[in-house]
């Protein structure tokens, strides 16, 4: 990819680069760089959205699940035709049509113990987009194994989190030393509670936007929960310590 030419990348991200904390050197490196999306809903359809756009080099999106007529509302890389087709594989079209530059990689499967690490494996970065608290568990406990920072989000009602997750600062919480992963969740989905969309809308942004900070090693957010709160238009940020006793991050995992 070129960056000497007034047609190529420095003027489709112009206004990227008058920002003092890009220069050409920014997109470089977000143009050779790869991002695991795992997860195609409410979240993971706006951070796709926005990490192609910013001109990231390559995503691997994994979901197995398909197009429902419910899921068009927040969902928006998605629309009535696409009904019944893989999340991924109908969100790889949409991008590629708008984005052709970027690599997808579309894998409609569900990401488990047996192939997780395969699928974080030569990726830069991983954003948890799902709904279920047993998968960011996986997801955090992998991040923290193979020293790949992790960018969190969640959205249920009127609210969303916010939390990310870089294992190469030492002294940093991880999920699990928010939330541990002996503790008894319910563990549903939005779909039993209801959400916001303009709420999952929101926060699916900001993985993408805490994504390209942490490529880019710009004013980085770890240890933080940020929450927001669609109803009163407030977020709120949680200062977070590490637990040295985390059964994730204290010591190594196998």
């Amino acid at each position: 990819m070129g960056y000497d030419t007034a047609d190529g990348p420095v003027l489709r991200h112009s206004r990227h680069l008058l920002l003092n904390e890009f220069d050409e050197t920014s997109l470089q490196t977000l143009s050779e760089s790869k991002a695991l999306i795992i997860g195609a809903g409410g979240l993971g359809c706006p951070a796709a959205l926005y990490l192609a756009s910013a001109g990231i080099g390559s995503l691997r999106w994994v979901d197995d699940d398909c197009v429902e007529l419910s899921n068009l509302p927040r969902q928006i890389l998605f629309n009535d035709s696409d009904i019944g087709k893989k999340k991924v594989i109908a969100g790889k079209v949409a991008l590629e049509n708008l984005f052709p530059e970027t690599k997808i990689e579309a894998l409609p499967r569900r990401v488990d113990k047996k192939n997780i690490k395969q699928l974080f494996n030569g990726c830069d970065i991983i954003l948890d987009c799902t709904d279920n608290f047993s998968s960011r568990q996986l997801n955090n406990k992998t991040s923290i194994n193979m020293n790949i920072p992790l960018v969190i989000g969640g959205a249920v009602g009127w609210s969303g989190q916010l939390m990310v997750v870089d294992p190469r600062l030492k002294n940093e919480a991880c999920y699990a030393c928010v939330f541990e992963d002996s503790q008894s969740f319910k563990d549903d989905s939005c779909g039993a509670f209801g959400v916001f969309s303009p709420a999952v809308g929101t926060i699916g942004v900001l993985q993408a936007g805490e994504t390209i900070k942490t490529l880019l090693s710009i004013k980085k957010t770890s240890g933080k929960l940020v929450l927001f709160d669609v109803l009163s238009n407030e977020f709120s940020t949680i200062r977070l310590k590490k637990n040295y006793s985390c059964k994730t991050c204290g010591k190594e995992i196998d």
